[in-house]
């Protein structure tokens, strides 16, 4: 299998080849969870979720001994990981690829049509489309009618051409991606799909709702408890950022999670090195686990977690 870890210096290339065969898998696992979040380099961040996440490496067994939470400390470090996700209060997660297609198909129109906000009705119109068309044709005809409260724009607030693909979002649309993300975690999906920004986008906006004839229990049930399977993301070679591959040249032959977790933690940067304290992991209990953990032989599952 090609490797996922892209890297065009020849002493990093040594590095890597050289670092022992579990950590090598858990990088590989942090490009999967940079893809999975949709972004354009392998970060600190990535490799880390990915390393901690590990219950049966070294790293992962040292977060266990300090009892912190697990989940939590994958909830924070995802939230401090580059990528395209929503970031609430007691979840985070990513856009799946077919709901980002959706996302900048109503940014595109948006702008074509002149508009000055993508309101609840152009982000629920651009899902709609996305549903399977047997589900279409089983639901009445809907009217997308803007909220009048949508239409109301103060100037930083105007879609520009030239901003990021949330930016022009009106409330209500912002407020429908947090409850599209909150609803999904609670389902114990990975990533927000289309059809639930559909489903939140109608029950956050009660006026589209009643406008549109469309709710979300009558979706639901047309279609039948079945949801639209989610890809995962393809596999592709990716760089790994300036600071992780800084670090990575800096780590000895033959280093394992820990010795990855230990260099982590000793150069980073204070939001990470925050993190990482709320949850009591310092480097002085990494330095103390060395010899009491080890990581498996071998290389570790393929994961994105």
């Amino acid at each position: 299998m090609k490797p996922l870890f892209e890297c065009n210096d020849t002493n990093l290339d040594r590095v890597l080849a050289e670092l022992a065969p579990y950590l090598r898998g858990l990088l590989e696992n942090g490009v999967r969870r940079a893809l999975w979040l949709h972004a354009d380099q392998v970060h600190l961040e990535h490799v880390l979720g990915a390393t901690v996440g590990d219950e049966d490496s070294a790293a992962g067994q040292v977060i266990e001994h300090a009892f912190a939470d697990p989940e939590t400390l994958d909830m924070e470090l995802l939230a401090l990981s580059p990528g395209l996700m929503v970031v609430g209060a007691k979840s985070v997660l990513p856009f799946s690829s077919e709901a980002l297609t959706v996302l900048r198909r109503a940014r595109a129109k948006a702008l074509d049509q002149g508009l000055e906000q993508i309101g609840s009705a152009d982000l629920a119109e651009a899902c709609a489309e996305a549903l399977p068309q047997a589900v279409r044709d089983a639901l009445v005809e809907p009217t997308w009618t803007q909220d009048l409260s949508d239409q109301v724009v103060e100037a930083p607030s105007r879609l520009n051409p030239d901003g990021h693909l949330f930016q022009g979002l009106s409330e209500t649309a912002k407020r429908s991606l947090v409850r599209a993300c909150r609803s999904a975690h609670g389902r114990k999906e990975r990533s927000i799909t289309s059809l639930s920004l559909l489903l939140a986008t109608l029950e956050e906006d009660s006026a589209l709702r009643s406008a549109s004839g469309w709710n979300p229990s009558k979706i639901r049930s047309t279609l039948g408890g079945q949801t639209p399977p989610v890809p995962a993301p393809q596999e592709r070679a990716m760089k790994p950022s300036p600071t992780l591959a800084a670090l990575l040249g800096r780590l000895p032959k033959g280093a394992d999670s820990l010795d990855f977790l230990a260099a982590s933690l000793e150069g980073a940067e204070e939001e990470v090195a925050a993190c990482f304290g709320r949850h009591r992991i310092t480097p002085d209990l990494v330095k103390r686990s060395r010899g009491a953990f080890r990581d498996p032989s071998g290389s570790p599952p393929e994961s994105v977690c």
